[in-house]
């Protein structure tokens, strides 16, 4: 779509606008930059993984009976050696 401006006033305005624009973009830009670098951190990958795990064990029995035998199993060897 052409513009048709009748003065400079209009272009310098228009220019302006563009402008800003562009640089409302690019602090976007730089933004969803930062929040993806944060989302892939070593920390938030970290808790999105032990989170995972922590509602697969809440929802599987299989894995809950496995993990208490292993605590258990641990802590009776760790008093067993202390005696």
């Amino acid at each position: 779509m052409k513009k048709n401006y009748t003065s400079y006033e209009e272009v310098d305005k228009e220019l302006e606008i563009l402008k800003l624009e562009r640089e409302i973009s690019i602090r976007k830009i730089g933004n969803d930059a930062q929040n993806i670098t944060q989302l892939f951190s070593p920390s938030n990958l970290m808790q999105q993984g032990l989170t995972s795990f922590g509602s697969s064990i809440k929802n599987s029995k299989n894995v809950k009976s496995l993990v208490l035998a292993s605590v258990f199993k641990f802590l009776f060897n760790k008093f067993i050696k202390k005696k």
